[in-house]
């Protein structure tokens, strides 16, 4: 993520919203603190989004495979046990 200060973003506008465009992220700094971030809009932000999701699900498929075989209630005893410790 690239960092440009304030007068910087000022002079060059029209370029940092071209590599904008391109899908980078830009912070602006005033006295070297950010103070806002330039993203680009929609459909960069919603492919990511659709990636996590995808992600989740995959893991949520794996955690009902593994569930399946069951746990005793000993050992359910024993990891409620063991999160208290």
């Amino acid at each position: 993520m690239a960092r440009v200060t304030a007068l910087e973003a000022k002079t060059h506008f029209g370029a940092l919203l071209g590599r904008v465009a391109r899908g980078e992220e830009i912070v602006i700094t005033r006295h070297d603190k950010p103070v806002a971030r330039v993203i680009p809009e929609g459909g960069q932000r919603l492919e990511a989004v659709g990636r996590a999701v995808a992600g989740l699900r995959g893991l949520q498929q794996q955690i009902r495979r593994r569930s399946k075989a069951g746990l005793s209630d000993r050992e359910v005893r024993a990891a409620i046990d063991d999160g208290r410790a």
